[in-house]
């Protein structure tokens, strides 16, 4: 507290000094004097070479003001932090790395000049080493310092060269690093006596700057400059105020709606800002006051210089924290308007784009009470995410489809035989999802009282790569799943279905005059939600319980891998027909006609309601056949229950596949047991796991796992050929005439049956991985949260559709998505240092301008990370269509990521479905752009007896050649 007293005593006498001077010039009506001129300085830099802000777009005249400009921007979202030094390419992602960069990479550097924080003219000087039978004189410091480490070489015992340090270094390693963090900007002048002759020296006179010592004061107190906002421009403290007021409440606002703080501890944070600033204040004030009267100002000029600087810079800025009671004392429009919780709640919603939820009635219980449930109006959030500068960037840019395979699910029949789509290609898509969940206990005595039914929604406009992230995903409607029993469908979705058709009808219009209509693509969800969606029967026991056919169960049994008539828009019609004509409750499968068939341009029978891979593939297939297939092999003696779990355990998987994988004890039972990404994961690495074990290969049970594993592997796939689709048809096929066959007393489940559809499904929506619900589900986590914090189930809808809504404002108010490459630690590119064999190799890659790149060990694109050490798959320059290489490193440049990989010869294991990797021949080394990887997983290699082996994660996309 003193140190920070100290700082803003010293700022504040400085700006009364400059102001004193006026102030008596004025007394004496001086003419206002001419500057002295304190010797050769460098001149005005031209405008366009200052540093600018990438946020606001403000330049700064220094770096040390850049940095602290920076400031205002840390509690943005998605908030970049570029290094603006010349020839640096390192973009930092916090405000705190910003900092620590310039303090260890450019301390003392010079915007203007560009230069470094001494300029010393080297030529002529002889450094000359004192050690004792040595005395050679070296050309320059370099060389010097390359000298002194071969004397440690040698076994000596060296003294750090530089003044004001003892230290003595019998290790190499130990004095580089002691050079690189004490004495990193070193030059002559820091040498001690006798290394040099003076006479040699010459200093340029060149003025510079130098970034504070972060060692002896935190990185977030390097000061440059008292104006939060930047110098370029000449800001009013009115304009100072509101900078900092908007600064004050980004930052509360950051802590109530993305940290969850509650109301009474923001409160109590406010507060306590306040009171600390007046404590500052009144200490800096009577500091102040004490040093001027030393200097016999006049009582009034004490006085003018104390409310003209001192207030104007210390107390005024903070006055939106004001105290209720005190907010007359500031003569200004922002006082207190954060000192309480309604007054930040007016704040927040005028100074960002916050869309309100709505209460909607349903109807009236026999109590008088009103059954509502909270909705968000989607025109007017739909109007913000296409205003938003981000999101328009990966607006439809996804892959340009140049071939017939399918990328997503634009490349779907379902999309491309939509007219409304074709009429108007700039249309908003929208994919909305369904699901009911706890906010509570789902075992506990409050289960099912608290059950929520959430309707979310983004855009297929969107890059696929970006739809997975969970922020960018809109609420619609909040609804407690009690309410909505009893009470028609048409009901519960009327203002939602209200609000699409009149953007299918009138559209939105945006700020710079842009018209965008659109409608439902698609509605996703788990089976249940997606049955009540459709009108269809709802429970896999009733005789037509498939959403996509009319083949009943009895039929199924007889022959269980064929497809039956697809349902289509006329056939549905035709059984609401005969439903609105008979008594009947419900016929082939359906119940009532969805209210969403009201739409001009949807039916849930186009298909418009995908299945989702998690909930039918990983929690029901894979994890109820893996549990039969382990108990067959442990029936054969070929492993046990126990060997199965030790073998996990002592298994090393990578960080990725780590977190991925099945956590609970294998044992006997029905299932696996885990989540939908465990069993996917355990699936991928069984055969690796069971390796050595399986004592017949050819067994046809463990074929079947084989075929299993393959066809996940292509249904996973985010981009199929038409080719994969067609080997999918027959492997389904056979997989479920096989398991039937093989498991007779094991009958197979309705979801078996889904994986029949899979070949039309993917015709018809494209990747089936684009459409799955675990990413829409992760959005639950952020209400449950919200539940527990608040710890208030009264009208709970309504607080957590609101505190979703002020994230979403939040989220807003910056950029809404983050660039698509993330790399930290990077360097710039120089070819010469590197082996030829790896300079060939880039030289080779013609696109990559190597002038402009920067390297790293790592990079994250569109939030995967590849590292040194993984495999991608690439198109192979041999017979082969693909193989694997392993990163060597990645490079950036241009927006644009390739990787100097090593392309190894790898050979197929098919008794186990993984892949060797060939260590007798030599790797090939190569420079791959990252947009011609075969797939976009990378992967890792394991040591299995004494081999290194890859499983896929899904099948390469291999178009023809």
């Amino acid at each position: 507290m003193m140190y920070c007293q100290v700082l803003v005593g010293l700022t504040v006498i400085l700006f009364c000094a400059s102001y004193t001077v006026k102030i008596m010039a004025e007394a004496n009506r001086l003419e206002p004097s001419v500057p002295v001129s304190h010797g050769p300085g460098p001149s005005l830099p031209d405008i366009d070479r200052r540093p600018e802000c990438r946020n606001c777009k403000a330049r700064l005249k220094s770096l040390a003001a850049y940095v602290d400009h920076y400031r205002i921007h840390r509690h943005e979202r998605n908030a970049m932090f570029p290094c603006c030094v010349p020839n640096c390419l390192q973009t930092l992602h916090t405000y705190k790395g910003l900092t620590t960069h310039v303090f260890r990479k450019h301390s003392g550097h010079d915007i203007e000049s560009q230069e470094g924080l001494r300029h010393h003219d080297s030529t002529g000087i002889s450094v000359h080493c004192k050690l004792d039978l040595c005395g050679k004189a070296c050309s320059d410091m370099k060389d010097f310092m390359s000298h002194l480490k071969k004397h440690i070489e040698n076994g000596l015992k060296i003294s750090c060269p530089f003044e004001n340090c003892e230290k003595q270094f019998n290790k190499k390693s130990s004095f580089t690093s002691h050079v690189s963090r004490f004495h990193r900007n070193y030059d002559v002048e820091d040498l001690k006596d006798g290394y040099i002759d003076p006479s040699d020296i010459e200093v340029d006179s060149v003025d510079s700057f130098e970034v504070p010592d972060t060692r002896k004061q935190s990185c977030d107190e390097i000061v440059e400059h008292p104006d939060p906002v930047g110098d370029a421009n000449d800001h009013t403290m009115l304009n100072v105020v509101a900078e900092q007021t908007r600064a004050i409440g980004l930052f509360l606002f950051k802590l109530q709606a993305k940290y969850l703080l509650p109301e009474s501890t923001i409160q109590v944070i406010v507060d306590e800002l306040y009171l600390l600033n007046q404590l500052s204040y009144k200490s800096a004030e009577k500091s102040l006051r004490l040093k001027l009267r030393e200097i016999d100002l006049p009582a009034c000029t004490v006085d003018e210089l104390v409310q003209g600087v001192l207030y104007e810079t210390l107390a005024k800025p903070s006055c939106s924290l004001a105290l209720r009671d005190e907010v007359s004392q500031y003569d200004h429009p922002e006082a207190g308007v954060l000192c309480s919780s309604y007054r930040r709640k007016v704040f927040f919603k005028s100074h960002f784009k916050h869309v309100g939820p709505v209460a909607v009635s349903l109807e009236e219980t026999p109590m008088g009470d009103t059954k509502c449930y909270h909705y968000v109006p989607i025109l007017q959030t739909l109007k913000i995410l296409c205003e938003d500068e981000s999101a328009n960037q990966y607006m439809n840019s996804g892959r340009t489809v140049t071939d017939n395979g399918y990328h997503d699910i634009q490349c779907g029949r379902m999309f491309k035989n939509n007219t409304f789509f074709r009429e108007h290609p700039d249309a908003l898509q929208l994919l909305i999802f369904q699901d009911a969940f706890e906010v509570c206990n789902p075992l506990g005595s409050a289960k099912t009282k608290h059950k929520i039914l959430a309707v979310y929604y983004t855009l297929a406009n969107l890059d696929p790569r970006c739809r997975s992230q969970i922020d960018p995903i809109q609420l619609a409607i909040l609804c407690k799943d009690r309410i909505i029993k009893g009470v028609e469908q048409d009901k519960v979705f009327a203002r939602l279905i209200a609000d699409i058709k009149i953007l299918e009808k009138d559209g939105i219009v945006l700020n710079d005059g842009r018209i965008l209509k659109g409608t439902v693509l698609s509605i996703i969800g788990d089976n249940l939600g997606s049955h009540y969606i459709g009108g269809f029967c709802e429970s896999f026991s009733a005789e037509y319980y498939c959403r996509f056919c009319t083949k009943t169960k009895t039929e199924m049994l007889a022959e269980f891998y064929t497809e039956g008539e697809h349902r289509t828009p006329d056939s549905y019609r035709g059984a609401i027909q005969v439903l609105n004509e008979s008594d009947e409750v419900h016929f082939e499968g359906i119940k009532f006609d969805s209210v969403f068939n009201t739409l001009s341009h949807f039916h849930v029978a186009q298909p418009g309601l995908p299945p989702c891979l998690g909930h039918d593939l990983f929690e029901g297939v894979v994890d109820y056949d893996m549990a039969l297939y382990i108990q067959y092999f442990v029936n054969k003696k070929w492993l046990t229950y126990d060997l199965l779990n030790q073998r996990m355990r002592a298994f090393h998987f990578t960080d990725t596949d780590s977190r991925n994988m099945l956590t609970s004890k294998l044992s006997k039972g029905k299932r696996i047991g885990g989540q939908a990404v465990q069993n996917w994961t355990f699936l991928r690495f069984f055969s690796i796991l069971a390796y050595g074990l399986i004592e017949d290969t050819s067994d046809n049970v463990w074929q079947l796992y084989l075929k299993l594993k393959e066809i996940v592997e292509i249904v996973v796939s985010p981009s199929i050929t038409p080719s994969q689709i067609a080997c999918l048809r027959v492997l389904a096929e056979e997989y479920l005439d096989s398991r039937s066959e093989l498991f007779p007393d094991v009958g197979l489940r309705p979801k078996h049956h889904y994986l029949s559809h899979y070949h039309w499904l993917i015709l018809m929506f494209g990747p089936l991985i684009r459409l799955w619900t675990l990413r829409f589900e992760s959005k639950h986590s952020f209400f449950k949260r919200c539940a527990r914090y608040s710890q208030n189930f009264i009208n709970i809808t309504y607080t957590l559709a609101e505190r979703h809504q002020l994230l979403q404002a939040y989220n807003f108010q910056s950029r809404l998505f983050a660039g698509p490459i993330k790399v930290e630690n990077c360097s710039r590119l120089h070819t010469d240092v590197y082996a030829n064999h790896i300079r060939n190799a880039i030289v080779s890659c013609g696109e990559l301008d190597a002038t402009v790149a920067a390297v790293s060990d790592s990079v994250t694109v569109y939030g995967t990370l590849y590292k040194k050490g993984l495999f991608v798959i690439v198109p192979a320059n041999t017979e082969q269509m693909w193989t694997f290489a392993s990163i060597l490193l990645a490079i950036v440049a241009n927006d644009q990521v390739w990787f100097l990989v090593n392309e190894h010869v790898t050979t197929l294991l098919p008794l186990y479905g993984i892949y060797a990797v060939n260590s007798s021949q030599p790797p090939v080394a190569r420079c791959i752009k990252y947009s011609t990887l075969l797939d976009y997983h990378p992967l890792a290699s394991y040591r299995v007896h004494g081999m290194s082996v890859i499983t896929l994660k899904s099948t390469p996309y291999l178009t023809s050649k």
